[in-house]
């Protein structure tokens, strides 16, 4: 019986918890990885936290960054 892999790509939301990896907010926001660090490199982004070797942003930091974008 072959082994399935898990791709890290797809993700369970809601998140867990309240801190995400890009690729769980790329799945949430349905959008490529190029968005989303064109997205994390502009002046008023919310900061990564660095948790070992995993980056992950505030979920809610980055709702209210977008929220305030769009209006």
């Amino acid at each position: 019986m072959p082994i399935k892999k898990r791709n890290p790509e797809q993700s369970v939301f809601p998140v867990p918890s309240p801190y995400a990896t890009a690729a769980q907010l790329c799945a949430q926001y349905q959008i490529s990885r190029a968005t989303w660090w064109r997205w994390s490199n502009t002046d008023n982004f919310p900061k990564p936290y660095r948790f070992g070797r995993t980056v992950r942003w505030d979920v809610a930091a980055v709702e209210a960054y977008l929220q305030r974008r769009e209006a």
